[in-house]
Formats: structure tokens, C-alpha cells, sequence
């Protein structure tokens, strides 16, 4: 079979790594392709080529674990909205990646310092995109890493952009733990801090994440208006005084941030 597709997969089959069930469970979802909305147990059994009893196992599974839903009325299964969201994360981080890419480098150029793009997954924020400054710097952060939203701008920025349930169910899971003498680990007043960024429509961390790292942050938002990333410019002490980088460095942010968000479709009122 060679090197193509089947034969790396057939392979694949034979390491002491692959696990069987979770094919199985794939197996299952893969049976709503290009299918009606919904499908009975037994049409689930027969797309899937497992038997009754074992597709009946990975359905409630799968149930429980809110990528399958059932209607009450016919019985039958369909893929939840949580399922969809995986495709839709990807597709988008895609999309934001793409459309944010020159205007970032642009940033980058302009202002010769730290340019990110990062997106909130979980109780973290993710960097997508990462210009690094044209000077020394003492941060060494890349794409793909994650930093803890609640002490960082581009993560005050994306928490604040949420309704005030999930803002505070997304504080209680958060580890809030010093990460310098400057971290805010207050619940009460983080809070505060994050009604404050909704309300100004921007961020700035001193020195909470890391030491000698100034941030200042603003919203990227989509056609609907819903803040979907941040974009942040960091900046290092004392190089920067916390004054110097509000004043210069804050219409900045704000402005690049509105060219992805108009990128990406948003018209400002």
C-alpha cells in the first residue's frame, strides 16, 4: 500500500498506541454525514458497521458527553451544537489567522514592538498570531502557547466581552495564583477590573503575568459585532513606563484591532 492514506492508516492499526474504541466512537459520528438531521439507533448501528448493542454504548456515551442530543418526540440522535463548535473554532481560527495576518505584521513594523493575536480557550487565552518585537525583550512567549486570561490584557479583554454569568463561572475555574508581586487575584476586584475594560473597550496589565511586561489590548470582533480575539502589544519595563504606553500605545492597539475586526466584515456604528 505504500505511503498512501490507507495504507499509513492501516498501519497505524497495527501500533501498540491505537486505540480501537476511540475509532469506534468516530465510527458513530461519522454516520451523521451527509445524512438527514437525525438518525435512529438502528440506522446509527447499520452507517456505522458496529452491532446494535455496541453503537447503542457509544451513542449514550457520546449523549452524555454533549456531542449527541435526542429529540424527545422521535427518539432519534442528531449532533449537538458542541460537536459543531469544534469545526466552527477551527474554520474561524482559519478565517482570523489569515485576515489579521498583514495587518499584525503591519502593526509589528510600525511600532517595532510585540504584536499578538490570541483567542480565549477556556480560562486561557491562545496566541494565534505573534510578531515579536524588533528589540531585546524578556518575555519569550510563541504561538500556540497559552497564558491565564484573567491576568493578562488580551485575556481581561476577552472575559469582559462575555455576559456577567459566564464572565464569573470562568473566574471561579480559573487558578488565581500570583504569577508576580503585581498579579490582581482578588474575585471582587477583578470584577471591577473587568467591567472597567468593558466599558473603556480596552485592557492594560502592568506587570501581572510576567515581570517587566507591560500589555495593552483591545476587542477583534466578527460581522455580528461578538468580540471572537484580542489583539495586544507588549511592551517591556523599563524601557516603557506604564503612563508613556497608555498614552502612545493605546489609540494604536485600538486601531489595529479595528482593521482586523473590519476584515473580518464588523462596520463600526
Amino acid at each position: 500500500m505504500g505511503d498512501t492514506p490507507d495504507g499509513i492508516i492501516e498501519k497505524g492499526r497495527t501500533s501498540s498506541l491505537y486505540v480501537a474504541s476511540v475509532e469506534k466512537a468516530f465510527k458513530v459520528l461519522t454516520a451523521f454525514t451527509d445524512s438527514t438531521a437525525e438518525l435512529s439507533l438502528s440506522d446509527v448501528a447499520a452507517r456505522s458497521g458496529l452491532g446494535r448493542s455496541a453503537a447503542q454504548r457509544f451513542v449514550h456515551t457520546l449523549q452524555v458527553l454533549g456531542y449527541l442530543e435526542q429529540n424527545p418526540a422521535s427518539k432519534a440522535f442528531r449532533l449537538s451544537a458542541k460537536l459543531l463548535s469544534l469545526s466552527r473554532a477551527y474554520v474561524g481560527g482559519d478565517v482570523l489567522r489569515e485576515r489579521a495576518d498583514s495587518i499584525l505584521a503591519r502593526a509589528n513594523d510600525l511600532s517595532e514592538e510585540t504584536v499578538n493575536l490570541t483567542i480565549l480557550d477556556g480560562t486561557n487565552v491562545l496566541i494565534l498570531l505573534r510578531y515579536p518585537s524588533k528589540h531585546a525583550v524578556s518575555v519569550n512567549l510563541s504561538v500556540g502557547m497559552h497564558m491565564p486570561a484573567f491576568c493578562s490584557a488580551p485575556g481581561r479583554v476577552l472575559l469582559a466581552a462575555k455576559d456577567e454569568e459566564e464572565r464569573d463561572a470562568l473566574l471561579l475555574r480559573s487558578s488565581l495564583k500570583k504569577h508576580t508581586e503585581k498579579t490582581e487575584t482578588s474575585p471582587i476586584r477583578l470584577r471591577t477590573i473587568l467591567s472597567q475594560v468593558r466599558e473603556q473597550g480596552y485592557a492594560v496589565t502592568d506587570q501581572e503575568s510576567f515581570v517587566g511586561d507591560i500589555s495593552i489590548a483591545a476587542p477583534v470582533r466578527d460581522q455580528n459585532g461578538g468580540v471572537v480575539a484580542a489583539v495586544n502589544v507588549a511592551v517591556p519595563y523599563p524601557r516603557w513606563q506604564l503612563d508613556q504606553a497608555k498614552k502612545e500605545l493605546t489609540p494604536f492597539v485600538i486601531e489595529t484591532a479595528n482593521k482586523v475586526s473590519a476584515a473580518l466584515g464588523w462596520r463600526a456604528a
